[in-house]
């Protein structure tokens, strides 16, 4: 399976990381949440560096934003600029191979290298879902959304599998913009959209080339509603249903869960943090494609909670957060423009 996925395993999935300026958490290595406590440090780190999941996202960012519109030959190009520029953000083999056929200056059809992927099967990890956020952040209508996630993650992932989680986040996204405050309801919309778009006879032929069963993300929407039902459920038995791995159906679900479980107290996460910090602590406890999970969560939880809670130490000790504020700002007028 891991052949056809262009993202990567990361070797340091689950391990702690070093605290964050005032806040500090530990993790074992397999994920659970052994302590956690809120300090103030003395010498706060540098920022910390972002991954292949925040470098993409931009990229699709400045696109909408130069073009105002989605225009996929400029957002191919930015995010084949964005690797040659800065290579070493953990980007995928994959991908990677897709971006270099971009920069070809024989590549006529910005889809075709993603076609050509895997024996032409395309690929079905999550890259196109980690990025999507800036999607639903700059159209309003429902349609608009599907299509451009769709069509942006197509870009390098061309399976039904890959681009059908992009649309499940995008909507995912949209959806907390709109404050739904039901977790039942917020399920029930996303798994109407799913059962439609996984109806598609591609998408149907998809699933059973892998021995999967038919439309997987709705299946894995309704896990998400009895996990959430219970009263209590292990960080193991969250894995086992919904997975945490690199394909976007082992992990957009579980993003989701994340999001809808951290609206409530966790006895395990002091309540000294609000639900968004919450939101992150979780998803980074279940171990696996931690900084992806983490990703779609928190882009989740963003839309929904609002920068109210994203404390200024967090903000400070991410790269480049000045220059994202920026960009958010700039999406903000897009979105207006979009209504």
């Amino acid at each position: 399976m891991d052949a056809v996925l262009s993202q990567r395993e990361r070797g340091d999935k689950g391990r702690a990381r070093p605290p964050r300026n005032g806040v500090a958490f530990d993790l074992s290595l397999d994920g659970s949440l052994e302590s956690m406590a809120v300090e103030e440090t003395a010498n706060p780190p540098k920022a910390l560096y972002y991954t292949d999941d925040t470098a993409m996202a931009r990229a699709l960012v400045q696109s909408l934003l130069a073009k105002e519109a989605f225009d996929e030959v400029d957002m191919a190009h930015r995010f084949a600029q964005e690797y040659k520029k800065d290579p070493d953000r953990g980007y995928g083999a994959g991908v990677i191979t897709v971006f270099k056929k971009l920069l070809s200056p024989k590549c006529h059809d910005v889809y075709e290298p993603a076609r050509a992927q895997f024996n032409g099967k395309g690929s079905y990890g999550n890259g196109g879902a980690m990025r999507v956020a800036g999607i639903p952040l700059a159209y309003s209508n429902v349609q608009d959304v599907q299509k451009f996630a769709r069509l942006s993650a197509q870009l390098t992932h061309a399976s039904s599998l890959g681009y059908n989680g992009a649309i499940l986040q995008a909507l995912a996204v949209h959806l907390a913009l709109q404050g739904e405050s039901s977790s039942e309801h917020f399920l029930e919309q996303l798994l109407g959209h799913m059962e439609e778009l996984e109806g598609d006879a591609q998408a149907v032929l998809d699933a059973r080339e892998l021995g999967m069963e038919e439309r997987p993300y709705s299946c894995r929407l309704k896990k998400v509603g009895e996990l959430l039902d219970q009263d209590s459920v292990t960080r193991e038995e969250v894995v086992s249903e919904l997975g945490n791995g690199i394909a976007a159906f082992e992990s957009v679900p579980t993003a989701i869960y994340c999001f809808l479980r951290c609206m409530e107290p966790d006895p395990e996460i002091p309540s000294a943090f609000n639900s968004l910090q919450r939101t992150l602590i979780y998803s980074v406890s279940l171990g696996g494609d931690t900084d992806t999970i983490a990703t779609m969560a928190g882009a989740i939880a963003g839309a929904y909670y609002g920068m109210d809670q994203v404390p200024e130490s967090w903000q400070q000790s991410c790269e480049g957060y000045e220059e994202t504020d920026v960009l958010a700002q700039n999406l903000h007028r897009v979105f207006q423009k979009n209504l």
